[in-house]
């Protein structure tokens, strides 16, 4: 046994993120050490993803008689690392694995529980994973008014992550739901929703173009459009493609497309030996379109023979929308065989299964109704705290504004005092020069220029120069000591 876990741990596997019909693939690698990997990512929200990959890869998609090892090694090895959302976890894989051996009701009370131990960690990728899911084991026990709801509190929580990607998840996840209810326009309305996200948001995964094609041409199988069926396979064939179930949707649309041009005896050779193929992924529905290609190529008896095998799976299996369907093909092989009295049972119990089917549409469309008035709520309130902020930012920038004009209203006022006040102080200093200069300079070089002229019209300079000598020099010290003035009040 743990040498298989072991081998199971190191294989290189593709899980896939259930959309029912379509199945949207997310892939990742496992190695042996990968659950610690991921356990140590420091981001939260991206902690949660890989570690719901894990689980659901690990339990989804393993050996099951891997299951109850593993679950005692993910359970020490949340434990052993104190993963924050550790008890929310342990839910999940519980009703992983319960949903695994179709025991839902169980499965069902461990993902309440574990959305209530999600919501009071407040974890946002986990509420979105978890409802999600429960979305899905609502739709396996045929609650489609509990699956509508759980994906309306979902789309709140994509929302919320504000991750385009999580919302086409769950566009296409809606648009299942109705497909399964036989509302098609319904079904196709959220799966061009999910293609416009895509486009819009440039998400770069051409697996979303294959899916949303593949469950295109359902709807258009269902509503009889054969056009718009070729052209989904078309499309299916096309190069840009990538699903791991990418054969089987292209196979399976091609018999679609024999049953819509009556080539009944084609479709019924290309079903069986599909259902030899092991590349082939089955569907719930491959049993019933064969019994309707039985029937419609005139063998009555290997279609009544399906039909009734059919009946008695489990409601899970069996939702009123498939029972009314084999119920109404009983009630038409018996009145073509003039059996009118079983006719008319099978066409009552029919009938039954359509008002319950009619009942559970009704109560959907009020859910429905109900989501797109919370989402224009949504979109009210998020435009109202946009138009919030932008009022904030726009008074901030008009305060910011008026501020920044005062200050430069102040600055400018200074600097024009500044300038005023230098001014001042110039014409100030250079009244005061022009005084030293015309009283004590002009004065003192005047005596000095008076005594050499005394000297140079003596006759004896030498006699004369004595004479003068001491005026002279005192004249020029005089004259010194301006010039010093002059230029102190220059350095001021």
């Amino acid at each position: 046994m743990a040498s298989l876990v072991k081998k199971f741990s190191l294989c290189i596997l593709l899980v896939a993120f259930v959309v029912s019909s379509s199945e949207a693939s997310s892939y990742i690698y496992l190695s042996e050490d990968s659950l610690v990997n991921f356990i140590k990512i420091k981001d939260r929200n991206l902690q949660d993803k890989k570690i719901v990959d894990y689980i659901k890869l690990r339990f989804q998609q393993g050996p099951e008689n891997t299951i109850p090892e593993g679950k005692t090694e993910v359970y020490e090895k949340l434990d052993k690392y104190q993963v924050d959302d550790r008890e929310a976890l342990k839910y999940f894989i519980e009703s992983t694995v319960q949903r695994r051996l179709s025991k839902l009701p169980e499965a069902e009370t461990a993902m309440v529980k574990a959305i209530d131990q999600a919501s009071k960690a407040k974890a946002d990728f986990l509420i979105y994973s978890f409802i999600s899911h429960l979305a899905f084991i609502q739709t396996d026990r045929g609650n489609p008014i509990g699956a509508i709801y759980s994906y309306g509190l979902a789309q709140k929580q994509a929302l919320k992550l504000n991750e385009p990607l999580l919302q086409v998840y769950l566009n296409i996840n809606i648009s299942d739901l109705y497909y399964k209810l036989n509302l098609y326009s319904q079904s196709l309305y959220y799966l061009n929703l999910a293609f416009r996200i895509k486009e819009e948001n440039k998400i770069k995964d051409d697996r979303f173009y294959t899916i949303i094609s593949y469950n295109k041409a359902e709807n258009f199988f269902r509503r009889r459009n054969l056009d718009s069926l070729q052209q989904c396979h078309k499309e299916l064939m096309g190069p840009n493609n990538k699903s791991y179930k990418l054969f089987t949707y292209q196979n399976r649309t091609a018999y679609y497309i024999s049953i819509l041009k009556h080539h009944y005896a084609e479709a019924i050779t290309q079903i069986k030996e599909l259902q030899a193929n092991k590349k082939y992924v089955h569907n719930d529905l491959e049993k019933q379109n064969l019994a309707d290609a039985f029937y419609l190529n005139g063998q009555a008896d290997s279609a009544t023979t399906i039909a009734n095998q059919l009946l008695v799976l489990p409601y899970s299996a069996n939702h009123p929308e498939i029972k009314h369907h084999l119920y109404e093909l009983l009630g038409k092989i018996a009145r073509d065989r003039g059996d009118y009295k079983l006719a008319a049972e099978n066409f009552d119990l029919a009938l039954k299964q359509s008002e319950e089917s009619l009942n559970n549409t009704t109560q959907v469309g009020n859910a429905s109704a109900q989501i797109k008035i919370d989402k224009i709520e949504n979109t009210f309130t998020d435009t109202a705290e946009k138009y919030r902020r932008e009022r904030l930012i726009l008074i901030l920038v008009s305060i910011t504004t008026v501020f920044m004009f005062a200050v430069i209203a102040l600055l400018y006022r200074s600097a024009r005092q500044k300038r005023h006040y230098e001014k001042l102080l110039y014409d100030n200093k250079k009244n005061e020069l022009a005084f030293i200069n015309s009283h004590e300079v002009r004065k003192h070089l005047t005596n000095i220029l008076g005594l050499v002229e005394l000297m140079s019209e003596s006759k004896d300079k030498k006699q004369e120069f004595l004479l003068v000598e001491k005026h002279l020099y005192d004249s020029a010290n005089k004259l010194d000591e301006a010039i010093k003035n002059i230029s102190d009040k220059l350095s001021d």
